[in-house]
């Protein structure tokens, strides 16, 4: 007999899906028909897991709260789909319940966690989806054939600008441009694609880049234990659990590996030697789903939140997995700064396979797991062709 308990953070949805009633094919009818399924999503086991209405209704008359003893062979199963807890020593049954324990213990808003674990990628490589039948090395740019297919497939986008027919009076605001060293810099703020492999960045560089972004600039104790931080970036709450792991590929004085930056002490911690620079940004660019032109940067930083700070404060808020994602923003447009200042490229990308990372890195994903990937290095002489080409933009009036 099993011991059986009902997950915590488990949803359930209904959707209806078009198919072919074969019935009907065999009588000569060709209908449209739908396929109403149901499905359960778990956000301790990630993906949805289609179950039938008797099943949904197996799952529900479990508690969530206590354990019940069972000889039901429909429930059994269902604890193989990972929908259904189980005890017991079998590691996968074993991993199941310290995910749900975990979410539960770290303050995860039930909503928020079902979005952040059903959403994380794995194994994601975007060069499977170039046009051709072989697979690429390098992601191809866009062709135009390819963007006027898209584009005739969905329709134009909805407009750059967003008119509307006025409610009140228009003021034309006075058109004058900011003076200073803040104003200069912000029209230098840009993505970089393509980076100088024929020279390495400093260590000077890397120091400046992770102090002035990443590091702690003062900090105020409000009791005993409770730490409040200032960096150069908000954090909802003065929290600031974004934690940088750098991916070194090509640094003065430093072996391509993997590192933790120490905030406390301004120091980098090795975490895995990596054989060469051609290695690491083989490693970087499958962390980024194949973007092979991100993978050519010197570093990248992998931005990884520390949740159970963060749910500290907000324990099963439904803001505080935004605040979590305001944050990495937060900290990446700041790099772009001091990047451009420093004259380096700089970029940020959310199309990151997390759960890859994740692992690599050695973070559960519940009390600590990343978010997105934004690097920075010398920028080569010629832009990128996935740049695109700006011309000066001046108001209509």
């Amino acid at each position: 007999m099993a011991r059986l308990k009902r997950p915590v953070f488990l949803f359930f949805t209904c959707q209806d899906h078009p198919f072919l009633d074969v019935e009907q094919l065999l009588r000569g009818v060709v209908e449209a028909a739908s396929l109403r399924r149901v499905y359960g999503l778990s956000a301790a086991v990630g993906g949805a897991v289609p179950l039938s209405e008797d099943e949904l209704q197996l799952v529900l008359s479990l508690p969530s709260d206590d354990w019940v003893d069972s000889d039901d062979a429909r429930l059994e199963a269902l604890a193989d789909r990972g929908l259904v807890l189980r005890k017991g020593g079998d590691p996968v049954d074993t991993e199941r319940r310290r995910r749900d324990e975990a979410l539960a213990e770290t303050g995860w808003n039930a909503y928020a966690a079902l979005f952040h674990f059903l959403t994380r990628w794995q194994g994601v490589d975007l060069r499977a989806w170039a046009p051709g039948d072989e697979p690429v090395d390098e992601l191809p740019p866009v062709r135009r054939e390819d963007l006027e297919r898209f584009v005739a497939e969905r329709g134009a986008p909805p407009p750059a600008f967003h008119p509307r027919e006025p409610v009140g009076p228009v003021t034309e605001l006075p058109l004058v441009d900011g003076d200073g060293a803040i104003f200069d810099l912000l029209p230098q703020r840009k993505t970089t694609r393509a980076f100088d492999r024929r020279r390495a960045l400093s260590t000077e560089e890397l120091s400046i880049v992770l102090r002035s972004v990443f590091g702690v600039h003062g900090s105020a104790t409000a009791l005993p234990g409770v730490v409040t931080l200032k960096r150069t970036s908000p954090s909802g709450g003065g929290l600031h659990p974004v934690e940088a792991y750098l991916l070194v590929a090509d640094v003065d004085g430093l072996e391509p590996g993997l590192y933790r930056y120490l905030t406390e002490q301004h120091a980098l911690e090795l975490l895995e030697a990596l054989e060469s620079a051609a290695a690491a940004r083989r490693l970087g660019t499958s962390f980024m789903s194949g973007q092979t032109y991100f993978g050519s940067a010197h570093v990248l930083v992998l931005m990884a939140a520390r949740f159970e700070r963060n749910h500290w404060k907000y324990s099963g808020h439904d803001k505080a997995y935004p605040a979590i994602l305001m944050d990495a923003a937060h900290l990446s447009q700041t790099l772009y700064l001091v990047a451009a200042e420093l004259g380096l490229g700089a970029f940020v990308t959310a199309a990151v396979n997390t759960a890859d990372v994740d692992e690599r890195l050695g973070l559960d994903g519940y009390r600590e797991g990343s978010l997105a990937i934004c690097g920075f290095g010398p920028p080569a002489a010629e832009s990128s062709p996935f740049d695109p080409t700006f011309v000066p933009f001046v108001p209509s009036r």
